[in-house]
């Protein structure tokens, strides 16, 4: 199929009607037909019938429906980002950060950034830290933000602070009135634990290990974003980074330190020979601004 075949199959899939797939591509409905019985000749087969003035797709055609909607919306998307790069008027910055990071670190750097150069546009994702190489090295992203500072040697992490692990739990979970606790305080309490093979998670698992500390843990979750919100329900404590916990840090959550656990690095990453780009470089000294 040809992507007109392929646009048409699917405005007429969609809408049920010739007509109305017409004004929805905005030409005629004998050029709607006519692609349509091209594309059925080119393909062997029906794709629909005719019952009462209405177009209904045969079994076929519906089994070819889900490949045919995928390739328009990628097609769909690739329009959409022709059109936002025709009318880029600034540079355009493609950003990676951990889920951690993304509500704390990315908003305060993309406001920074356009109120000093409206004319930037950024695009932002989410990603895990085991997907940060890859995205560099193919380049999907000009600058990821995250943790630790041994990736690639093709990539190259400029440190822009350092960030302790914390213990969000409800008040009352620990008799210490004291915002500092010691490994065997959790002893017999429940913790949220965490399905993460990320440098926040090994420093965590590092460190029970070193005070010889196995917490019970009935619930396990995927993000810290979940293991936090747990915790304000009452399932147990959770040991995160500083940033998840400074965020979650309320009247119905208590943060704490822990006496002795270990700190790692925030930093930017780009792919070494991009380091220099004025945009990416601009973001970095940015960071260093605001959090450095």
């Amino acid at each position: 199929m040809r992507l007109r075949h392929i646009e048409v199959f699917y405005h007429v899939y969609r809408e049920g009607s010739i007509s109305a797939a017409a004004r929805n591509l905005f030409v005629s409905q004998p050029s709607v037909s006519k692609v349509l019985r091209h594309a059925e000749d080119q393909l062997g087969f029906p794709l629909f019938e005719r019952r009462k003035g209405r177009l209904y797709p045969t079994t076929t055609a519906t089994e070819l429906f889900q490949e045919v909607s995928e390739i328009y919306d990628r097609v769909s998307a690739l329009d959409r980002t022709a059109d936002n790069i025709r009318n880029r008027k600034g540079g355009h910055l493609r950003i990676g950060v951990l889920p951690s990071l993304g509500f704390s670190i990315v908003p305060p750097l993309v406001a920074a950034m356009r109120s000093a150069d409206p004319d930037a546009s950024f695009d932002l994702s989410t990603l895990h830290s085991d997907e940060i190489p890859s995205g560099l090295l193919e380049k999907r992203y000009d600058l990821c933000i995250g943790f630790d500072d041994e990736i690639d040697e093709r990539i190259r992490s400029q440190t822009i602070n350092a960030v302790g692990i914390a213990l969000l739990a409800k008040p009352g979970m620990f008799a210490s009135k004291t915002t500092c606790l010691k490994p065997e305080d959790l002893i017999d309490k429940e913790m949220i634990g965490l399905r993460d093979s990320g440098p926040v998670a090994n420093r965590i698992e590092n460190f029970l290990a070193r005070a010889e500390i196995e917490p019970v843990t009935a619930i396990t979750a995927q993000t810290y974003y979940v293991a936090a919100e747990l915790v304000k329900l009452g399932a147990g404590f959770a040991i995160v980074d500083g940033f998840t916990a400074k965020r979650f840090a309320s009247d119905d959550v208590h943060s704490y330190t822990l006496a002795n656990s270990p700190t790692l690095p925030f930093v930017a990453m780009t792919l070494d020979e991009d380091s220099q780009n004025d945009l990416t470089q601009t973001a970095i000294n940015t960071l260093r601004d605001l959090f450095g």
